[in-house]
């Protein structure tokens, strides 16, 4: 992976290639909806989606070590195509957005305004209305992947934007304030290289 010089001034030569890969695109109407942790459906092009993203990543890099992924079912469809069997892990999914989940963002501003109103105020700290603050969101996220240890090999990780955010800002070392400076897209992948020494980011949202 790396030239001999590099090799031998590296403090550790456990490496891992971390895959994060946003599922695909989801059922939708004409609406933006709120979903949240709502275990919604993927679309067909979800679907379709899913089996390319899997299989031309199986054939550019093999099967992977581990496939981590969240447990609802949008994750699932895509970490089933790539060959061991996933793990699922329920702190790898959405933000909670509590009471607003399942609802259109429109009846949300009607219904709720001050609360909505308040939210993308303080986009960080900011509650939805029986939920999580973003902040929230990415703790959980973030402290559940310091407790799986170090990790080496070839890592796939399928989850939502949120959570993919949230290990991207840590890696890099950002506060949770950052996170909508990446903006991963359905069926996308960002390639993270972790090691002792730090990350590299290899490639992001394509």
């Amino acid at each position: 992976m790396f030239d001999a010089a590099t090799e031998r001034l590296l403090p550790s030569h456990r490496v891992a290639r971390v895959h994060l890969f946003r599922h695909g695109e989801v059922e939708t109407g004409v609406a933006r909806v709120c979903r949240g942790q709502g275990d919604v459906p993927l679309s067909r092009r979800g679907q379709a989606q899913s089996h390319e993203l899997a299989a031309r990543h199986v054939a550019a890099f093999g099967l992977p070590d581990r496939v981590l992924t969240s447990d609802l079912a949008r994750c699932r469809e895509l970490a089933d195509q790539f060959g061991p069997v996933p793990e699922p892990l329920p702190w790898l999914r959405e933000q909670h957005m509590g009471d607003w989940e399942g609802r259109t963002w429109e009846s949300l501003s009607l219904e709720d305004g001050a609360a909505v109103s308040a939210y993308w105020g303080d986009y960080v700290n900011g509650r939805p209305t029986g939920g999580e603050s973003w902040a929230e969101a990415a703790r959980r996220v973030v402290a559940a992947w310091e407790a799986l240890g170090p990790l080496e090999g070839h890592i796939v990780v399928c989850a939502h934007v949120g959570p993919i955010r949230a290990l991207v800002c840590h890696w890099l070392g950002l506060g949770p304030g950052e996170a909508l400076r990446f903006a991963p897209t359905y069926a996308s992948e960002t390639r993270v290289l972790l090691a002792e020494a730090g990350a590299v980011i290899e490639k992001f949202g394509g």
